[in-house]
């Protein structure tokens, strides 16, 4: 299963292979058990949970951004982590007025095997425990540089590790290949 963990930052969420649930979204197409972008233009998707936040449009069982300006947003689970805001069932990304870091924000991960450390189990996802919690990625093979593997994931080592997220194709702009995975760029 792959996850979609991207910071909080100045630009739109970049489109990554997706667990499939019933058919893609529109611009994904089918390999195996996810959903992969067909282009480098193509939107950032999510699975739906309730009503799609603001800047998202419903396509079969996922939320679709609507344009390149829309921000990241995840699953809400209690209370958004740092970073983010809450709309409706979702956590959005702060906008560039409201947060100009380009930080790592530990997110909510479905669960596969235990938990990597500094998270808990909530039902079928692993969730922050606290602030302290370090950003994680799904395991695929090794880990990136600046992560460690922590059971079924890879953990940041720190808070300046760059984000990583597994590979699917080539790279997006901006990011360059460690193995399964992209790094954002300094």
């Amino acid at each position: 299963m792959l996850i979609l963990l991207l910071p909080v930052s100045l630009s739109a969420p970049i489109a990554v292979a997706v667990h499939k649930v019933g058919s893609c979204p529109s611009g994904y197409t089918t390999s195996g058990d996810y959903c992969r972008p067909t282009s480098s233009t193509t939107r950032y998707a999510l699975a739906k949970v309730g009503s799609c936040p603001s800047g998202y449009t419903t396509s079969g069982g996922y939320c679709l951004a609507t344009s390149d300006s829309s921000r990241h947003a995840m699953p809400k689970a209690g209370s958004c982590p740092s970073g983010y805001t809450t709309s409706g069932d979702y956590c959005l990304a702060y906008t560039s007025s409201e947060n100009s870091e380009d930080a790592l924000v530990p997110t909510p991960l479905p669960k596969t095997g235990s938990c990597p450390s500094g998270y808990t189990t909530s039902g079928d996802a692993c969730r922050p425990a606290s602030g302290n919690a370090r950003f994680a990625v799904q395991k695929v093979g090794s880990c990136p540089s600046g992560y460690t593997t922590s059971g079924d994931y890879c953990l940041a080592t720190s808070d300046s590790s760059r984000h990583a997220m597994p590979k699917a194709g080539s790279c997006p702009s901006g990011y360059t290949t460690s193995g399964d995975y992209c790094l954002k760029t300094h």
